[in-house]
């Protein structure tokens, strides 16, 4: 019973207070029973337990597939299951199981409600779970024989064939008389060619429209399947294709058409047409003769739909509910490309924009490639050429890096060359000219005569001069018969040659074009033909001839004689072939008896040169699209501009230019050392980057470059880069043997003399200044001594004393030797000779600031202080066993003893190794074409001592 005297589960109605009021008491052993007695209980309320799952997909609760949402491959999916307890019975946390049929169990909760790990009646949890969704799509393979039909049905001869392939989304047309079955095994229509033992049906194109013998049409025609979903076309099986011409065209989703030709390999002939076309939506078979289709070969697309099932069990209760997505369309694809081509920086898409660099120069294509669609490109699938370059493989700049032109990223390829020679020159004009005429032998001095010939014009006039080449006249320019000849103002018509007899005569030729003259034909020669000629370039029309101008022009003396029987000759000269437009002939000016008549003239006129254009097409092909982009240059017309060509390297070390020793960096062993290197171009003449070397005599070469400038990888004139290095600095400290010293401090001197003398001692570059100093026994009344040195050793004599105490003791007052080195050293040892009672010392070793002119006990007390105790004997004192260094010891018979007496005869010390430090020094040199500069830094340790 429980508290309220029920039975477990069940509620006391007839006595709620548990009460045994006028009842009687039943007493039952375990297993009795006695179903005589009413005790009055109620049965409880019935419990219903229940429970509730609505699951969705993306938030919709797709039950059926209607109402599935669309998710592309690939995407993520989420999955809800809400659980709601619908009865009147909670349930713990861990009675609730939720499972998904394909996710298997779920036990993510978003949501648990009020959060006290009980599903209350009416309370909600949410659970969720994520994933990727799934390719739904499938793909059928599909072969048409024609031996049946969609459906299998058996096909017979003579069928029209439309819609027996319905089921598989094809619908078939044709010309003519439409699409009809031909039974290659028992051919009809008297076509014996379209005979095979192994086709069976195949698909002709009717000439009649006579199901009973069917006959293909013998001028062909087209055949159209259409199709209601797009498929990827494989093949198709052809039977006696004998005109050539026929062709396959297919029509995508998009509207493009690709045409496969048909061979014609002859009468009765099999063949498969591999076609490999996708997305195809419409396909047309062109024959232009006899011809059947045996076989069509296709893939088409179906596309699933997912469906899982969420299960919550609680306790004795459980519910389920499906939830379905299917695969969406996905969004249409617009690859798309872009190339924009470059000429050493410029985008010289016409010829007026065309760069001009000089043969010979370096030459930079640059070729800038976009996605400008929506779908990216594997690296493998971008392929930049170049109609003149060919394939471009090198990649300057690769956007992101990750070897996919993602849409909107630049990719940047770069090629180089060398420019091309682009001038063209037309051949060289001979032209001759026949000077002839019929003029009178005399007329106005300073005429001028133009005589043409194929296109080029000659203005000729004639001069005199005296002997001297002074008294410069313009003369008559008379043409006969026989040539050109000269009247000057001092002869008569009777002398109209050129000639040197009293004055000398000169034709001026003043041509309007450069021209090379290669020689003359004298006639009428009287006496001789020597003759002198000047050839260059006048600076305008010519009035008046003299020698300035003659002086500017390359003279030429040529000699002849009196020519033939026929008084002419060829005078050749020239021989360099000078070009001017300007020609002066005379009788030689240096000579006499020389007269002719100047009557042929032959040139050449050198061909036109022009310059053309270098064009060069870069096209990028990413996947289906492809774009494409010209630039050009040309040659600069006339000679280029002189090249002067610099460059200059600055090192520098931790940022210090330190050119000098006197200027190093001090840096400590261990530490990081950087050294940047600037390289400037000083001249007019840009450079590549591979033709930059920046070495290190120290370090090698340098390649790591921190700033390129404009990171256009061709440093222009004025423009810096900067390279860097690092490294570890050295420890530059050396330090020489360290060197034992015995100093022998005896002399030869009296027992007495001037208190506070002091004797100076060298032994091996080392030297001490020595003095003695005396105290009383407390320390105090500080005195200087007189030093004494004899065969013994250094002797004290103090003011309290006479010569013969003149040892170091400790007496009546207490002795001290003071010995001042020029150099710290380690004392090892003294040798104390001439003991007397006893030889207990003390030392002082330390530093003196300064020299010392009186010892006191401030200055011992900043020293090191070691007693070391002895006998009576001679003997070696050994103290500092600490090696303490300094540059100054003290000495004295043991301060707080008496009775101690002693010389110091001798004096082992050893000299500390000295350190310094060195210098690291090293040479940045930058070397490009020939050209080389270099620049020093330096580096030291700190100061060791420091």
């Amino acid at each position: 019973l429980n508290d309220n005297g029920a039975l477990d589960g069940l509620d006391q109605t007839a006595d709620p207070d548990g009460t045994l009021d006028n009842g009687s008491m039943v007493e039952l052993d375990p297993g009795e029973n006695d179903l005589d007695q009413d005790f009055g209980y109620d049965e409880p309320d019935p419990q219903n337990p229940d429970i509730e799952i609505e699951k969705s997909t993306n938030g919709v609760d797709a039950d059926t597939p209607e109402e599935a949402p669309e998710i592309n491959a690939g995407e993520t999916v989420t999955w809800t299951y809400e659980v709601t307890n619908t009865g009147d019975v909670p349930f713990d946390e861990s009675e609730v199981v939720v499972t998904d049929d394909i996710e298997g169990i779920i036990s993510n909760i978003i949501d648990k409600g009020n959060d006290d790990n009980t599903l209350a009646p009416g309370e909600t949890w949410i659970y969720e779970q994520t994933g990727i969704a799934e390719d739904l799509s499938t793909v059928t393979n599909n072969v048409i024989n024609f031996e049946t039909d969609g459906e299998g049905n058996a096909l017979p001869a003579g069928t029209i064939i439309d819609d027996e392939y319905q089921n598989l989304g094809v619908t078939i047309s044709a010309t003519q008389f439409g699409a009809m079955i031909f039974d290659s095994a028992n051919p009809t229509g008297e076509d014996p060619d379209l005979a095979t033992d192994s086709e069976g049906n195949i698909l002709i194109i009717s000439e009649d429209g006579d199901s009973s013998d069917p006959d293909d049409n013998a001028g062909g025609g087209v055949i159209t399947f259409d199709l209601d979903n797009p498929v990827d076309f494989n093949s198709i099986n052809f039977v006696d294709i004998e005109e050539p011409g026929g062709e396959v065209r297919t029509t995508d989703a998009d509207g493009n058409i690709t045409t496969t030709s048909i061979p014609a390999p002859g009468d009765g002939t099999l063949q498969t047409l591999n076609i490999n076309d996708n997305d195809v939506v419409k396909i047309e078979v062109d024959l232009v003769g006899s011809g059947a289709i045996s076989g069509l070969d296709f893939d088409s697309i179906g596309y699933g739909i997912y469906k899982n099932i969420g299960t919550v069990v609680a306790d004795d209760v459980e519910d389920s509910d499906p939830s379905h997505y299917v695969n969406g369309e996905p969004d249409p694809q617009d690859p798309g490309i872009d190339i924009e081509k470059f000429t050493n920086g410029v985008d010289a898409d016409t010829i007026e924009e065309a760069v001009k660099i000089a043969a010979g120069e370096t030459v930079t294509w640059t070729y800038e490639v976009t996605n400008t669609g929506d779908v990216p490109f594997d690296e493998n699938e971008v392929v930049v050429t170049d109609d003149q370059e060919g394939t471009i493989t090198n990649i300057i700049d690769q956007g992101n890096g990750d070897n996919t032109l993602d849409p909107g990223e630049t990719w940047i390829y770069e090629e180089t060359g060398t420019a091309e020679d682009l001038t063209t020159a037309t051949s060289s004009q001979d032209i001759g000219f026949n000077f002839t005429g019929n003029s009178s032998t005399t007329g106005s001095y300073g005429n001028v005569r133009t005589f043409t010939q194929d296109g080029v014009s000659v203005d000729v006039s004639a001069f005199s001069s005296n002997k001297s080449g002074g008294n410069w006249k313009s003369a008559y320019l008379g043409v006969y018969n026989g040539a050109l000849g000269v009247t000057n103002r001092n002869e008569s018509g009777s002398h109209h040659r050129v000639d040197n007899g009293t004055s000398n005569d000169y034709i001026l030729l003043e041509f309007d074009q450069e021209v090379t003259v290669d020689r003359a034909f004298l006639s009428s020669i009287s006496n001789d033909s020597d003759i002198s000629v000047w050839i260059g370039d006048r600076d305008g029309d010519i009035s008046v001839l003299n020698n300035d101008i003659l002086n500017d022009f390359t003279k030429e003396n040529q000699n002849g004689g009196r020519g033939g029987s026929d008084k002419a000759r060829w005078a050749n000269f020239n021989a360099d072939e000078l070009t001017g437009d300007t020609i002066v002939i005379s009788a030689r000016q240096d000579q006499h008896n020389d007269a002719f008549k100047l009557k042929k003239l032959d040139i050449s006129v050198a061909g036109d040169t022009s310059i053309g254009n270098y064009v060069n097409i870069g096209t990028v092909t990413a996947g289906s699209v492809s774009d494409e982009d010209q630039s050009s240059y040309t040659n600069p017309e006339g000679e280029p501009e002189p090249e002067n060509p610099g460059i200059d390297i600055e090192k520098f070390t931790n940022g210090v230019n330190a050119d000098t020793v006197d200027e190093a960096v001090e840096i400590a062993a261990g530490e990081t050392v950087t050294w940047t290197y600037e390289v400037t171009n000083t001249g007019d003449v840009p450079f590549n980057k591979n033709q930059i070397e920046v070495t290190d005599d120290q370090e090698g070469t340098i390649t790591n470059i921190i700033d390129d400038g404009n990171d256009d990888n061709t440093l222009e004139p004025g423009e810096t880069w900067i390279y860097e290095k690092t490294g570890t600095a050295q420890d530059l400290t050396t330090t020489t043997d360290s060197q034992d010293i015995t100093f022998s401090l005896t002399g030869n001197s009296s027992t007495t003399g001037s208190y506070g003398n002091v004797r100076t001692f060298t032994q091996n570059g080392v030297s001490v200044d020595v003095s003695a100093f005396s105290s009383n026994k407390s320390g105090g009344n500080w005195k200087t001594a007189y030093l004494g040195a004899y065969g013994g050793g250094l002797g004290v004599t103090n003011r309290n004393e006479g010569g013969s105490g003149h040892r170091v003791d400790n007496g009546g007052s207490n002795d001290y030797i003071l010995l001042e080195f020029d150099r710290e050293v380690v004392v090892d040892r003294a040798f104390l000779d001439y003991v007397s009672g006893d030889s207990d010392i003390t030392a002082w070793i330390g530093n003196r600031d300064e020299d010392i002119s009186l010892l006191n006990s401030d200055i011992l007390d900043d020293f090191a202080k070691e007693n070391n105790n002895g006998g009576s004997s001679d003997r070696w004192a050994d103290f500092n066993d600490d090696e303490l260094i300094g540059n100054t010891l003290v000495i004295a018979a043991r301060d707080d003893h008496s009775m101690d007496a002693f010389k110091l005869k001798k004096l082992d010390i050893f000299v500390p190794g000295e350190q310094s430090s060195g210098v690291y020094e090293n040479i940045g040199t930058v070397g490009v074409n020939g050209l080389i500069d270099e620049d020093w830094s330096h580096y030291i340790n700190p100061d060791f001592s420091i």
